[in-house]
C-alpha cells in the first residue's frame, strides 16, 4: 500500500540520517582524544622545561653542566 511504502521509506530516511549523526559524533570524539594526547604532550614537555629551568638555576651547576640543560631545551 502507498501510504505504508511512504512511511517505510520516511523512516528509513531518518534512520540513515542517525547513522550520519551517530559517524559525526564519533569523529568528533576521536578529534577530541587526539587534541587532548596532544595537549598532555605538550603539558609534559612545559613541564621538563621547567625542571631543566629550576636545576640550572639551582647554582651549583658548572657552565658545561647549564650548557647541557640549556642544550635540552632547545632540542
Amino acid at each position: 500500500d502507498a501510504a505504508g511504502l511512504q512511511i517505510s521509506n520516511r523512516l528509513q530516511s531518518q534512520m540513515s540520517g542517525l547513522d550520519v549523526a551517530v559517524r559525526n559524533a564519533n569523529d568528533g570524539i576521536s578529534i577530541m582524544q587526539t587534541a587532548e594526547g596532544a595537549m598532555n604532550e605538550v603539558t609534559n614537555i612545559m613541564q621538563r622545561m621547567r625542571d631543566l629551568s629550576l636545576q640550572s638555576a639551582n647554582g651549583s651547576n658548572s657552565q658545561v653542566e647549564r650548557t647541557a640543560l640549556q642544550e635540552e631545551v632547545t632540542a
